[in-house]
């Protein structure tokens, strides 16, 4: 797959769920897969993975609410976002879904896995830190230039302010820093990503995840069965690693697939679509 083509996603949908418009991309037939994608980014994320996945699946590729557009819930904690996501799946008759999801996307698809479970047949998580489970140290100053914007985001009122009129400078410092595969991302890639998030309703959005961290950590904690539905945690050499897996396995009644993709940053499905490509098809088939 030549990375520096451009691929089109399907054309958006909007659905009206509990009041809140949800923009989706929907692709293919078969059983139904759901994809969340994180931040500072949305949906397209999937492109260079999704003309593959929808020859096997019914894709969904859902927008998250305030990530990357105006449409936010009240509270941005993983159990509010997830009971949208759930409301979701039933107001489009989705049931026994595979799920998958990146770095915010993340720390919802595991709140969902753990309210919504009977309603999933496997559980996918890429790169990302999921509130309440993550290694103590993966937050320890060492670690500073991968998670310092966890306590930036998270302050009240100031990043927004501070970053609005620069939302390109900015996040292109993420696309930079946390790229292993620095072509992975063209400028109109990153144009695209920062259009999403200009401005300071949009980036107040986005950031009120982290605001909520502290509140999903403990959402996370809270949950006193073990998950029994089959897990992939899948980490990029450069960014999480084997991480997500020791997460992962706080939660799993049973052993966790777990890997880390070498030659990789923080982006997995941009910058090594086909080895992800192959690994969640092993892993789902």
């Amino acid at each position: 797959m030549d990375i520096q083509n451009p691929i089109e996603m399907p054309e958006p949908q909007v659905a009206v769920v509990t009041g809140i418009l949800v923009t989706y991309y929907e692709a293919g037939s078969g059983a139904p897969l759901i994809l969340l994608h994180g931040w500072p980014q949305t949906s397209y994320i999937w492109r260079k993975i999704l003309p593959q996945l929808q020859e096997k699946f019914h894709v969904f590729a859902i927008d998250l609410p305030g990530m990357g557009n105006e449409n936010a819930l009240p509270t941005a904690d993983t159990r509010t976002v997830a009971g949208l996501i759930h409301s979701f799946c039933r107001e489009l008759k989705l049931d026994n879904i595979y799920l998958m999801a990146h770095d915010i996307g993340a720390w919802v698809a595991v709140t969902y896995a753990l309210e919504y479970e009977k309603s999933i047949r496997s559980l996918i998580v890429l790169d990302g830190g999921i509130p309440g489970l993550m290694p103590d140290a993966v937050f320890m100053p060492a670690n500073a230039q991968k998670i310092w914007q966890f306590y930036f985001h998270a302050i009240d009122g100031m990043p927004e302010f501070l970053i609005e009129g620069k939302e390109r400078e900015y996040l292109n410092w993420y696309f930079m820093k946390k790229t292993t595969v620095k072509n992975a991302l063209t400028e109109a890639d990153i144009d695209l990503y920062v259009q999403a998030y200009t401005g300071k309703e949009r980036l107040r959005n986005g950031f009120d995840y982290y605001r909520a961290f502290a509140e999903s950590a403990a959402q996370n904690s809270s949950y006193q069965h073990k998950l029994t539905i089959p897990i992939l945690a899948i980490g990029a050499e450069n960014s999480q690693g084997m991480n997500m897996g020791i997460a992962m396995q706080k939660i799993a009644a049973s052993a966790v697939s777990s890997i880390s993709i070498p030659e990789c940053g923080h982006y997995i499905a941009e910058e090594q679509p086909e080895a992800l490509l192959k690994i969640i098809s092993e892993f789902l088939t």
